[in-house]
């Protein structure tokens, strides 16, 4: 997997429902809800519902420090 397939994926679903696990050091998982917002060169947004904005970098789904399901 690269990061141009990842791009071209997400591309197709900017505005549908999105759940990022961030798995953070010490066995730590946050878990975000939100709408994919915007997509740039190196980072992915999405809209939580309390209005934040997070942002994502694509490595991150291939280093598997973060896991995506739409």
């Amino acid at each position: 997997m690269n990061i141009k397939i990842i791009k071209n994926y997400l591309s197709t679903k900017v505005g549908y429902k999105i759940v990022v696990v961030y798995y953070g050091s010490r066995n730590r998982k946050i878990r975000y809800v939100g709408i994919l917002n915007k997509l740039y060169s190196n980072v992915f947004t999405i809209k939580l519902a309390s209005g934040e904005i997070k942002s994502f970098m694509y490595i991150d789904i291939i280093t598997k420090t973060i896991r995506i399901c739409i």
